[in-house]
């Protein structure tokens, strides 16, 4: 069935998912529909828009009136705090904002879903995370709403692995401090039986990228997830398939927050 064009005139209003590289991402694929279905009159667009250009482009995007907020990916969720008039606690404390609403005063506010749809797409597919033990690559933004995410869901423990040991170690320690237990630490990317494995990183975006574990530790003990939407299945996901483990592609991620984010910024349609 092919879906009906959209109805776009001068009251829609506008949001944004700003990011570098934009190519790959689905939130405009999935969250156009659930506004049709709301009848909340709001198009989805990328915006494609690099780190040195981010500062120039917030004054742009605050001046476009009406522009109700946008999704941020990589490398922004985290440049992204400083730059919001406010946060939302959660924000706040993972230290990494994912989308930005213009507020009813015009403010722009940064709020943190990442995580909360990590868990429910897992969740959604018949997964269990509490009492699991899990291993992740990656310690930035999406990986630490993950973090906190997984340790509040009650999973048994987190090791994580990062290029930068120094980043794993501090994300390691904060959710500690947060959840008050010894939860999280710092690792090597070598996943052990019966592990859900993460890929919290960019891996995987291209073909020509190295795989973030060596495949030939998988077992078919092991749940292997992806952040990364586009592709659905990635390098990753088709050798730990070979290997006979279970996979979890990164647009269970995405369907798992869309319809909090729709809600949300269904939430705040003022005119200017």
């Amino acid at each position: 069935m092919v879906a009906p064009a959209l109805a776009v005139n001068g009251s829609t209003k506008i949001m944004g998912v700003i990011g570098d590289p934009i190519a790959q991402v689905m939130t405009p694929t999935t969250i156009n529909p659930i506004f049709a279905a709301r009848g909340a009159n709001i198009v989805c667009v990328p915006l494609h828009i690099s780190a040195r250009e981010l500062d120039t482009a917030w004054a742009g995007l605050k001046a476009l009136r009406n522009l109700i907020g946008f999704g941020i990916t990589l490398p922004h969720k985290q440049a992204a705090l400083a730059l919001c008039d406010s946060l939302d606690p959660l924000a706040k404390r993972v230290g990494a904002v994912n989308l930005v609403r213009r507020e009813a005063d015009g403010a722009f506010r940064g709020y943190q879903f990442d995580g909360k749809g990590f868990v429910r797409g897992l969740k959604a597919q018949g997964h269990t995370l509490s009492g699991s033990h899990c291993l992740m690559v990656g310690a930035g933004g999406a990986a630490i709403a993950i973090a906190f995410a997984l340790a509040e869901e009650g999973a048994a423990s987190l090791t994580i692995a990062n290029r930068t040991r120094t980043k794993a170690e501090e994300l390691a320690d904060a959710v500690n401090r947060a959840m008050g237990r010894s939860f999280a630490r710092a690792g090597d990317p070598r996943p052990t039986p019966g592990e859900i494995i993460i890929n919290a990183t960019s891996l995987g975006l291209s073909v020509s990228d190295p795989l973030p574990i060596d495949a030939s530790l998988v077992d078919e003990t092991m749940l292997v997830a992806e952040v990364i939407a586009k592709p659905e299945v990635t390098p990753l996901l088709k050798a730990a398939r070979a290997r006979g483990a279970r996979v979890h592609s990164g647009i269970h991620m995405i369907r798992g927050q869309v319809d909090l984010i729709a809600a949300h910024m269904a939430e705040v349609q003022t005119d200017s």
